[in-house]
């Protein structure tokens, strides 16, 4: 019943790009490792998830999990950057 398509993008799929971006460019800015390569791995494939999106809507439970996920990513690349997780 909503406007679904590209056009009416919600509030949610909205905040899953921009953290997603956020998350990808603080991973950039991090030294090379084996927790940042694992942590790029899962930016990667959530971005695929949202592409996939721009061809079929997801369904409710789909956006809210991604968005779930990709703010777990982003408080787990923030702690990396503070030192959070060394030698992880």
């Amino acid at each position: 019943m909503s406007s679904g398509s590209t056009k009416g993008r919600s509030t949610r799929l909205a905040i899953v790009e921009q953290s997603l971006a956020d998350t990808v460019e603080r991973l950039r800015e991090l030294a090379p490792g084996p927790r940042v390569r694992e942590l790029r791995a899962k930016a990667e494939g959530y971005e695929r998830a949202l592409r996939a999106w721009m061809l079929r809507a997801p369904t409710e439970e789909q956006r809210a999990t991604l968005l779930r996920l990709v703010l777990e990513l982003n408080v787990e690349a923030m702690a990396l950057g503070r030192g959070g997780e060394k030698g992880a």
